[in-house]
Formats: structure tokens, sequence, C-alpha cells
């Protein structure tokens, strides 16, 4: 690991390294590559998913900070919102977060988990992520703050844009992960060609991508956006990753034309399907018994495998998809899943 790294603040919160599976059954169905499925969603921490590694080094600074609730923003049925409610109460903290209504805001799939750890949720009449980025959910998030204090709690506010700590350390936690890879690799006597993956936020394409330049790996980290666009994602994922590498004082520079993405997987928006992302999610679960998400996974493979089927991954290339988790906002989303 980068001694950078090893030297932040850091809590125990999945259980690692997660499996890397050789998903054979799926790969003679695309016709190749050999596809490898790295199991995230066993990481451990409620229901699995890439968050906990985020978490592992966000958790710990909002120890170091005194926190006792933590603040928070996404869609509805955020995966992130619900491991980091977890993740909090595992230390001691109790969560709030600002929801956008998103596609899905019923009681069911991650917010009716929420509602077992008793978190607090407010969920806007937004459907639009880019909120996000604006002054309106900042407004909103230091609002909760405040009534967070007036009841003598100390907030800790875990915003997704830079340059806020919490987003750096998210990317930080992904850089560990190519090193996790590539130890498995050796040990599996594996040569891979690429390691696909959904992405969102960018944080995740962003820390693999930093971990694997900073190890001289020999694969290419490819990003299927589920969110934004290609020009968007490439910008995010390569600001991300330059942010990381100033924290931790490395001399890494990435631009964001070096930033492979894919976005013609995206379809209408963010959390809604697309017959391809449903196709995929049963494909996976008749080939390897392996259940895709609704918002990231299963557009993340249904990228794999057109790409696959338009040659640019070929049948003799090894490729290792990241499955990210997200499992639970598999039950909200019943009437696209269901024929």
């Amino acid at each position: 690991m980068i001694d950078a790294i090893s030297q932040l603040p850091r809590v125990q919160l999945g259980f690692y390294p997660t499996p890397l599976t050789d998903a054979k059954h799926l790969s003679s169905t695309v016709g190749g590559p050999r596809i490898f499925i790295k199991r995230e969603d066993l990481s451990g921490l409620a229901m699995g998913g890439n968050k906990a590694r985020k978490l592992e080094f966000i958790i710990a600074d909002a120890q170091k900070h005194g926190a006792t609730t933590l603040i928070s923003t996404a869609s509805a049925q955020s995966n992130f919102c619900l491991q980091t409610a977890a993740a909090g109460r595992k230390f001691g903290m109790k969560s709030s977060f600002v929801l956008m209504k998103g596609v899905h805001n019923e009681t069911q799939g991650n917010l009716l988990l929420q509602n077992l750890l008793e978190s607090e949720v407010e969920i806007l009449e937004v459907g639009d992520m880019s909120w996000l980025q604006g002054s309106f959910i900042s407004d909103k998030l230091q609002a909760v703050a405040e009534k967070v204090k007036a009841r003598g709690e100390t907030p800790y506010i875990m915003k997704h844009n830079l340059p806020e700590v919490p987003a750096i350390l998210g990317v930080v936690g992904w850089m560990t992960v190519a090193d996790e890879l590539e130890q498995q690799f050796t040990r599996m006597g594996l040569k891979v060609d690429y390691v696909v993956l959904a992405n969102g936020g960018g944080g995740t394409q962003a820390g693999l991508e930093l971990g694997a330049r900073s190890l001289n790996a020999r694969w290419k980290v490819v990003g299927v956006p589920v969110l934004n666009k290609g020009e968007l994602s490439r910008k995010l994922t390569a600001d991300q990753a330059n942010a990381a590498a100033d924290y931790l004082g490395l001399k890494v520079k990435v631009a964001p034309a070096e930033i492979e993405v894919h976005d013609e997987y995206l379809g209408p928006g963010y959390g809604i399907p697309t017959p391809e992302s449903l196709a995929a999610i049963r494909q996976v679960a008749q080939t390897e018994g392996i259940f895709l998400d609704p918002v990231y996974t299963s557009k993340g493979m249904s990228g794999l495998i057109g790409l696959s089927k338009q040659g640019r991954f070929k049948p003799s290339d090894t490729v290792v998809f990241v499955h990210t988790g997200g499992i639970p906002a598999l039950f909200a989303y019943q009437p696209e899943v269901i024929k």
C-alpha cells in the first residue's frame, strides 16, 4: 500500500479481500472475453457494496472531529447513505439525510433499511441529481447541521463534491483496491487487461485509476456512466483523482482525455433502467446466481456485454467487472424488474 495512505486514520468496516469470481458461464454466453467479478457486494456492511471502502477513511475523519451525527445527501435509494447510516451505528453515530425523491421513494429497498437504522430522512420533491452540486442542497445540509447542534450534538457533513475532504477520502479508499486486485491477480496467475465498473459520481473509478497508476499496473480502468454523460464523467473522475493525488502528496496527474468511459449505456437518466440493463440483471442471475442492482451494476454490466459484442473487449481478453453492490434497491424496482 502507498505509504501516505497507510498513515491515514482508518476504521474497519469490511471483510477483505473480497472474492474474485471466475464467471465462466456468463463469459460463455457473452462469447468472450474471460470475465471475473470482483464481489464488493460481499464486503459485509449493510448488505455489501463499494461504499464501505470509502467510509473506512471518512468515518475515521468524523471520529477525529468528535462527530455524533453524520449528515449527507443523495437519491432516495442511495447505497452510500445506507452504508453511511450502518457504519455510523457501528461507531455510535446517528445519521440524518436530505434525499432527492428519485425514481422510487417508497419505504422499500434502501429506505426500508434506513427505517430499521432509525435514520432521520427528509425526501425532497426533486428528482434531478444535478441538485447535489448546487448551493440549494448545501444550504439544506447546513440547516440540518444547525438543528443537530441545537440538540447538543456534533454534526459531520459529508459532501460529495470537491474540495471537501470526505469526497477525497472516498477516492483514497478505492486506491487500496488497486493494490488488493494486483495481489489477487498474482496469486491466481491472471494477466488482466481491463477492470470495468459503473461510474456514478466518479470517485470509485478515480481511486482505481490513481491506484493503478501508482502501482504501474498493466490493466486499464473502463467506466460505464450511470449519472453523467461522457465529457462530464471524464472531468469529474480526473478532478477527483488529481485531488486525491495532491492530498497524498503524489506526483501523479490524470487528464480527462485519459479516462475511458462509455456513456451509451446510460439511457434516459440516473436510476432509470434500460432494456439492456434489465436484460443484464437476468443474464447474470441465470448464469452465475449473482444479482445486480438496477441503478449501477446492471448498467455497468450492460456496458461490458455491449462493448464485448462491439469488439472493444476481445475474446482473448481477461476483464474484471467490479460488482459495487446496491442489491437492496432491486426490491424497490419490482415493477420494472418483473416481466
